[in-house]
């Protein structure tokens, strides 16, 4: 064997080019399945290549199957579809399962096309604490069945190093996630944990971590902290800087952002649900402004989603006027600010100059409507929008905004737009007069592309484009 293969650090950096899954993830997307042979026989070769090819072979592992597989042949048998075990199991028989499930670091599960049975689970959850996925970092569970209701509780005691958690139960389980998630969630503090289906136990365990950086929450179904459990403003999520809910009923929302005063949030994303109006959202932002430090949020985004029948019978109920916006400007550091709803946002250039003035660390904006062109808000912002906002945001450099293109400036404005790149997508924007559009954005905006599925648009990059080449020349 060549000299260079008795180096340690070596053969590991090699032989994580062979990873079957994508390097530094935390979830996954499916094996390479030519690289896991390769890593196989490259275990069965030598003693060296043993353990570095195991590690990077075990490092993920899906599902229950391949650990039980580990099992003496004897011990085990699949029968109409299920994982049985045959004969009682002693901790010897676990011996090479263990082996390999120390080196797992992320481990995922969305249901094993194979049912474990549950005196395969009776074995497991005997195991002695600490022994099973010691050393595992990621955990996502995307599915529920015998996970959910058996192994999820009593797998806890053995994570130790859990940094990432990602839990979610299809809809047709999710009483059984309801009875067993919150119970495993109080037991870990990950760093990052994405869960639906808390009780009030687990919201007051999530709030007291002291690591807890990222936390998304798919829906709150009940009062997060009545009286008796709401904890301090002062002391509740200390570390948190991104949070994510999906808001469904808005008095449990504001129940839960009311304890955020403190927390040091930079993100916060929002998402209604398909029964949310536009004054339901309305009801949520004086908790968005009690929740989050003016100084400190930098990304702010809010996706309204209604039921689109809804929406076409009664288009005004789901309107969203400027004032909704105006209420979001008070946070002067932002950098990324998006607004979606069915129907669009009614703009005008005022508007847009308000919050290029408000917003002058602005480097992305995001406004738009689901349902356009069906139902088109009763006023957009014109071209000259587009030139105010380079103005007033230096670094803006992306922008999703639809205007109004029937009246187009045939002058400049008094003074252009930045020369650097923006790049801007018109989303649903009716194009007239092409080439005076082109003429305009040349002469104030040269440094602008524009992005578009739509080919009149396109072709409108196209001559802006040429229009400034022929300037330069």
């Amino acid at each position: 064997m060549h000299r260079c293969w008795e180096v340690a650090e070596l053969v590991h950096l090699v032989f994580n080019e062979l990873d079957p899954y994508i390097p530094g993830t935390t979830y996954v997307t499916g094996p390479c399945r030519t690289n896991a042979i390769a890593l196989s026989r490259l275990a069965q070769t030598c003693r060296r290549f043993s353990d570095p090819a195991l590690d990077v072979l075990w490092r993920v592992n899906e599902g229950l199957i391949p650990i039980l597989r580990c099992l003496p042949s004897r011990a085990w048998e699949i029968r109409e579809g299920r994982f049985i075990v045959v004969s009682p199991l002693d901790l010897e028989d676990w011996t090479r399962c263990l082996d390999h499930l120390k080196r797992v670091k992320i481990f995922s599960y969305r249901g094993d096309p194979i049912i474990v049975d549950s005196s395969a689970l009776e074995s497991m959850i005997s195991l002695p604490a600490g022994t099973l996925l010691p050393n595992v970092t990621s955990l996502s569970c995307l599915s529920s069945g015998a996970l959910f209701s058996a192994a999820l509780l009593s797998f806890a005691s053995h994570f130790r190093c859990l940094d990432y958690v990602h839990i979610d139960a299809p809809q047709t389980q999710k009483q059984i996630a309801l009875k067993c998630v919150p119970s495993f969630i109080t037991q870990i503090a990950p760093r990052i944990l994405k869960v639906q289906g808390l009780n009030h136990q687990a919201y007051r365990h999530i709030s007291s971590l002291s690591n807890l950086v990222t936390l998304t929450i798919g829906g709150i179904s009940v009062m997060p902290f009545p009286g008796s459990t709401r904890p301090s403003p002062e002391t509740a999520f200390p570390a948190l800087r991104e949070l994510q809910l999906t808001v469904s009923i808005p008095y449990f929302a504001i129940n839960f952002l009311s304890v955020f005063h403190d927390a040091p949030l930079t993100t916060l994303c929002l998402s209604t649900t398909e029964d949310s109006t536009a004054e339901n959202v309305f009801a949520l932002l004086p908790a968005i402004r009690a929740a989050c430090a003016i100084c400190h949020l930098e990304i702010l985004r809010i996706f309204l989603c209604e039921d689109k029948d809804f929406v076409l019978d009664d288009p005004s109920s789901y309107t969203l006027t400027f004032e909704f916006i105006r209420h979001l400007l008070v946070y002067r550091n932002l950098h990324h600010l998006s607004v979606a709803c069915p129907v669009g946002v009614e703009l005008h250039d005022i508007s847009m100059e308000t919050i290029g003035r408000s917003l002058p660390l602005l480097k992305i904006l995001y406004i738009m409507g689901d349902l356009s062109p069906l139902v088109v808000p009763k006023s957009r912002p014109t071209l000259s929008s587009l030139v105010t906002l380079s103005q007033l945001c230096s670094r803006l450099h992306k922008v999703w905004l639809a205007v109004d293109t029937i009246s187009v400036p045939l002058v400049p404005c008094d003074s252009g737009g930045k020369a650097s790149a923006l790049t801007w997508y018109p989303l649903d924007s009716v194009l007239h007069r092409a080439t005076d559009v082109a003429k305009f954005l040349s002469a104030n905006l040269p440094g602008l592309h524009i992005k578009s599925p739509n080919q009149v648009w396109r072709e409108v990059g196209d001559l802006l484009v040429a229009r400034v080449e022929t300037a330069r020349e």
